[in-house]
């Protein structure tokens, strides 16, 4: 709610700032004086009123809500309808009188609605705030996914009496959630895109759905595909370590299970199936070449490996699990830990509190000679003394530096001590070889 305040009320888009006074009809009044804004409507002349005045839409919604005692809750409903782009397609006055029309028909005859057309971007698109309590019974407005449908059934009719454009067959697939889409932006991790890679690498080998199954079994997903009153209406999945199930539908179309085993039936046509293969962005590593066993060596090694997944994009793909994808994008960390390790010769997990207290005390110490220096520094700011000044000020720079060094240091054995088993743990995951088994029966009758 903060945010959507803060960006209807944005002086760039509005010219008035709603009154805060109470902060329900400080939400309201701000979601109409957004729609009805004088420089997007073309000074009101696209705003119209619906059982109530546009210009006292405040002060009769609340009337209503007064008189039917429902002034909690949802106050209002705000929507929206767009109009395709382009020259010639639709003019300002008919975009506004579809929009009439529409409100009429779908909410006239109960509820007050404010509809105003928008003319500040590309597109002509009408809002509509409604009221959440009729004017004639006192009943909310309840939203059901047949109101959704209604909504679009009368819009597309209307603006086919208008000869406009119309969505003949709209896409059924579920979209992006905005995170999601941000991330896969970003490069950074998303679990929806790990299962898809997965799937991926499962299905590229795999000749048959049992097989399929098995295989993304053996990497610790699980399936849902019946309840307790026979086969789901939408199926899921679950990735290791996850707390419940991922739609199937919710991956893409082409993560539908029927479209899977469609595949798996092609590639057992298709003998020498290529596997698909991915190009990342790295830098360069040379790993340390001294021996040494324990933690370091381990790290050495998990290090060495997630270096071979970015640097070698030519070399066969292999199965790389999921928790060991998401410590590629911090593989420059991990190569800092396994240094620092290699410097105190860390090799077991028990030995790093020891080097931990080292650095607390030496961090101790420079805290306490900073503070001298500090005091010295109060005292050279006679005149006599100004000569000292700028060499203590050195000093003290100096020793900031050092505890800021320091300090990192004690960061990295936290980090060393808290994360090592799951390096261990994560390290052991990439001696696993997922390979198809050809023993598996190739039905692909369930």
């Amino acid at each position: 709610m903060d945010t959507v305040i803060k960006y209807i009320e944005n002086p760039e888009k509005t010219t008035q700032r709603p009154e805060r006074n109470a902060a329900a009809m400080s939400s309201l009044r701000a979601m109409l004086e957004y729609a009805c804004n004088e420089d997007k409507t073309d000074q009101m002349m696209y705003v119209t009123g619906l059982n109530c005045d546009p210009d006292t839409a405040i002060e009769d919604f609340m009337t209503v809500k007064r008189r039917w005692h429902k002034e909690g809750g949802r106050l209002a409903y705000h929507g929206y309808q767009s109009f395709r782009e382009g020259p010639g397609e639709i003019t300002a006055e008919e975009a506004h009188e579809i929009g009439v029309q529409l409100a009429k028909e779908l909410w006239g005859d109960r509820y007050q609605v404010v509809v105003a057309t928008h003319l500040n971007t590309g597109h002509f698109h009408n809002h509509f705030v409604l009221n959440s309590v009729s004017y004639s019974d006192g009943l909310k407005y309840v939203r059901f996914k047949s109101d959704y449908r209604r909504m679009q059934t009368v819009s597309d009719r209307i603006c086919r009496e208008h000869r406009l454009h119309v969505i003949d067959k709209p896409s059924n697939t579920k979209g992006k959630t905005y995170d999601e889409w941000l991330a896969e932006r970003e490069g950074r991790y998303t679990i929806r895109g790990r299962i898809r890679e997965d799937i991926d690498f499962v299905t590229a080998l795999s000749r048959s759905w049992n097989e399929f199954t098995e295989l993304m079994e053996m990497l610790g997903y699980e399936f849902k595909f019946h309840g307790e009153n026979g086969p789901l209406k939408h199926p899921g999945i679950k990735p290791p370590g996850a707390k419940g199930y991922f739609r199937f539908e919710g991956l893409g179309p082409e993560y539908d299970p029927f479209v899977i085993k469609q595949k798996t039936i092609e590639n057992s046509c298709r003998p020498g199936f290529t596997l698909p293969r991915k190009t990342y962005n790295y830098k360069e590593w040379d790993p340390p070449l001294e021996p040494m066993e324990g933690l370091p060596a381990v790290y050495r090694r998990y290090c060495f490996r997630l270096y071979t997944f970015v640097s070698s994009p030519s070399r066969k793909r292999e199965y790389i699990p999921m928790p060991v994808r998401e410590d590629i994008a911090k593989l420059d960390h991990y190569i800092e830990q396994m240094d620092f390790m290699y410097k105190h010769r860390v090799l077991a997990k028990q030995t790093i509190p020891d080097i931990r207290g080292s650095y607390q005390s030496k961090l101790d110490d420079l805290i306490a000679e900073r503070k001298k220096l500090y005091s010295y520094l109060r005292g050279t700011k006679k005149p006599e003394y100004a000569y000292q000044t700028s060499h203590i000020k050195r000093m003290i720079k100096e020793a900031s530096d050092e505890i800021r060094e320091v300090r990192h240091k004690l960061k990295l054995c936290d980090e060393c001590f808290s994360e090592c088993e799951r390096i261990v743990k994560n390290s052991s995951l990439l001696e696993r070889k997922i390979e198809p088994n050809r023993n598996i029966s190739r039905d692909i009758s369930r």
